[in-house]
């Protein structure tokens, strides 16, 4: 994102990782994996009130809820899209919608996120830019993890003044 392109409507981040497209789509869109790099807990819901198995990928209508490594901060949701291998969306409370895409680059994958106001939604600046600051950490995050195997989270200190908390 350059100053050029940042604007208080949309935003989108881009990284490229050095893992097989289908191992960071399984990351980004079954519970488990979102546990491993975002989120302390998620749970999917199907349309009939099953919750998915944590290694199962979300499908389009699905519900969510996810809850926030040692934070009292937890999001309802729906799955906008669940293209296998392709797009992953979702609402982000009541006023973000956020696309995850990957594709094959040569060996690698290119993940881009894109969030923006859902349709009706109320706009608030700070949401928006601290939204666009915190996905970055935690992209940076999904990368350590799927390439290190090392979660950058902070799990013992209380200090919401930590970039990685």
């Amino acid at each position: 994102m350059t100053e050029k392109n940042f604007n208080n409507e949309s935003f989108f981040h881009s990284i490229y990782l050095n893992a097989p497209i289908n191992e960071v789509y399984k990351l980004i869109a079954s519970s488990g994996g979102l546990q491993k790099w975002f989120m302390g807990k998620a749970d999917y819901t199907d349309s009939s009130g099953n919750i998915r198995p944590s290694e199962h990928t979300a499908q389009k209508d699905d519900t969510f809820s996810w809850h926030w490594l040692e934070k009292d901060l937890s999001i309802n949701g729906k799955v906008l899209e669940a293209s296998t291998n392709e797009k992953f969306s979702f609402t982000f409370g009541t006023t973000f919608e956020v696309t995850i895409s990957v594709k094959e680059d040569n060996w690698r994958t290119l993940l881009t996120l894109t969030q923006n106001y859902a349709k009706d939604a109320m706009k608030n600046d700070f949401a928006h830019i601290n939204c666009c600051t915190c996905w970055v950490f935690f992209l940076t995050n999904l990368k350590s993890v799927i390439e290190h195997g090392n979660d950058l989270r902070e799990t013992l200190a209380d200090d919401e003044s930590l970039v990685n908390r």
